[in-house]
């Protein structure tokens, strides 16, 4: 049910707002839901119900009647359940961010304005900024627009297959995707996700769990309980290979040493090696175990940097 500004209600039903109030004031529609002092939202009811108004005026019924022939419709019509404020709400911040996205991987980041954004959704600088605080927060919340729109064309051959590797190769690709939107996004997100202090930090984890989702059932559907025990995390498992997919991509971009061939034999490669390793195929244990004690003593200290020299 789409929520309806006054304006929205007088083009779909054809009737003037003053009507539309009067309306209201004499019991023949539920008035709007409350969205501020000055601002009401209505729905399709709204609509529905000036349309069979209309259609008894010209039957030759008088206000008083259509009242009473209308009054359970109303009622019912008032009971309504659906919070048409809180969506209209959301209904505009997904405008928001899908027009927000489209011009980003148009534009760029730099070039794309706010005022454009605003006057091409309808809504006012201060109802965005109300939804994204700055900029650079709608710019990462873009980031989840460009996975459903990947993720869309990766669905069908996802679901077609039950090889993981073949599964993560798709993923790759839609990964390529995104990068190919937006080539700043990846590297602007791994900053802030970085950056203790960042507001925008847990939306980039949020991010960053909805991408990776996928690959850790599946790696953890690959685990054998008694395979290399106490070696892997699943979870820092799929972040490696998201770290290793966006460097190899940044090692890529800089010439033209390595194709995306490359990069995407490379990654699927190391992710059939640690999918072996947890299905028990290739035994780790005894490697492992010679090089424990360096990790366990290297693990509680922090490089420092050099003292002042000793000038004696």
């Amino acid at each position: 049910m789409k929520p309806l500004a006054i304006s929205e209600l007088e083009r779909a039903a054809g009737v003037g707002r003053d009507t539309i109030y009067y309306y209201i004031s004499e019991g023949l529609l539920p008035p709007g839901q409350k969205a501020s002092a000055t601002r009401a939202i209505y729905d399709q009811s709204h609509v529905d119900l000036l349309r069979e108004i209309a259609r008894l005026k010209a039957e030759g019924l008088s206000l008083r009647e259509i009242r009473e022939r209308l009054r359970d419709r109303v009622e019912a019509a008032g009971r309504r359940g659906v919070d048409l404020v809180a969506q209209q709400s959301a209904d505009t911040r997904e405008a928001i961010l899908r027009t927000a996205a489209r011009r980003f991987a148009e534009r760029g980041y730099e070039r794309t304005r706010i005022t454009d954004l605003c006057r091409e959704v309808g809504v006012t600088a201060q109802v965005l900024y109300s939804m994204f605080p700055s900029k650079r927060h709608l710019f990462i919340a873009c980031y989840d627009v460009y996975f459903d729109w990947m993720h869309g064309q990766v669905e069908p051959p996802l679901e077609d297959t039950a090889d993981s590797a073949a599964r993560l190769a798709w993923r790759s690709w839609a990964s390529y995707g995104i990068q190919a939107l937006s080539p700043d996004l990846q590297a602007l997100a791994r900053v802030e996700a970085f950056h203790s202090e960042s507001e925008l930090r847990s939306l980039v984890r949020e991010l960053y769990g909805e991408i990776l989702a996928g690959t850790g059932r599946e790696l953890a559907e690959e685990r054998r309980v008694d395979a290399n025990p106490g070696l892997f995390d699943d979870e820092l498992v799929v972040y490696a290979f998201l770290g290793a997919l966006e460097n190899m991509q940044m090692r890529a971009s800089w010439d033209n040493a390595y194709t995306r061939q490359d990069v995407m034999r490379n990654l699927l490669a190391m992710f059939m090696a640690v999918r072996a390793a947890y299905a028990g195929r290739v035994e780790l244990t005894e490697e492992w175990e010679a090089v424990a004690g360096l990790v366990e003593r290297l693990a509680v200290t922090v490089p420092r940097p050099p003292g002042p020299p000793d000038n004696g």
